[in-house]
């Protein structure tokens, strides 16, 4: 959960003035024709778009509409829904206290981000409000090579700056299997993002999945951010005691403990 602290709202009273007070009231001058004075353009407020800390919301629109999946994965996709339907619904990550993964966090929006700066800001922190969301992005380093690298749910991020965006690259990303909350994805799977601060309260992040053996070819989408700069990330704990999981895969809610 997160805490917003908003201003408060504040009436406006009507003003009701007796006929007295309106003959008190000075007439307009009959000889003044000039157009009311217009509104003074509201200035934008100022921001560094290489300073990008802080905490975003995504908003509901969604970078991913559908995937080109390979006949192979298609048919994955097709199952997950066929069990979906029948009550036996794909558990993700999540269901079982894991971390979502990198694609999922980052196309999913139901909780917000935050954004560090360390290390002389040569690494970058991206925190998701919700299980383990956290992973780390250095800019001071090439990828590691293959035999340091194992299946992980955030993958090892590389980025650097080109002009004002900062640009992304993540791989080793086998430890999950789903981009969102369904859509399959394999071990392949190579994440390119590309971080821009449009304006003071608007972070775009062009994400372009490439797998090659879950996708026909790469996909780009676009997923908004908004600045929420009086919002706080609160604590958020997982416990799966209460989901209870069959051989075959049917899931049932088990009564919640007593003290």
């Amino acid at each position: 959960m997160r805490t917003r602290f908003l201003p408060s709202r504040l009436g406006v009273p009507q003003l009701l003035l007796s006929s007295l007070a309106l003959a008190a009231l000075p007439l307009a001058d009959a000889a003044d024709n000039s157009a009311p004075t217009a509104a003074a353009p509201k200035q934008a407020k100022a921001f560094d778009p290489h300073d990008l800390r802080g905490i975003w919301m995504q908003t509901r629109d969604r970078p991913f509409k559908s995937y080109p999946f390979t006949p192979e994965y298609e048919a994955i996709y097709k199952q997950r829904r066929a069990d979906e339907a029948a009550g036996k619904p794909f558990q993700v990550a999540e269901n079982r206290c894991l971390p979502a993964g990198l694609a999922a966090s980052m196309t999913t929006g139901a909780y917000p981000i935050e954004i560090f700066y360390q290390k002389g800001d040569q690494e970058i922190l991206i925190q998701k409000e919700n299980l383990g969301a956290i992973y780390r992005v250095f800019l001071n380093r090439p990828h590691k090579s293959a035999d340091e690298l194992y299946p992980m749910f955030y993958g090892d991020s590389v980025g650097h700056w080109e002009g004002d965006v900062l640009v992304v690259d993540t791989i080793s990303l086998g430890a999950t299997s789903a981009l969102d909350l369904i859509a399959p994805h394999s071990d392949a799977l190579h994440v390119i993002q590309r971080f821009h601060r449009i304006s003071y309260d608007t972070l775009e992040d062009e994400l372009t999945f490439d797998d090659p053996k879950a996708l026909t070819h790469p996909v780009t989408g676009v997923a908004i951010y908004r600045y929420e700069p009086d919002w706080e990330l609160e604590e958020y704990e997982c416990t799966n005691e209460r989901l209870i999981f069959e051989n075959g895969g049917a899931q049932t809610i088990g009564p919640g403990h007593t003290p």
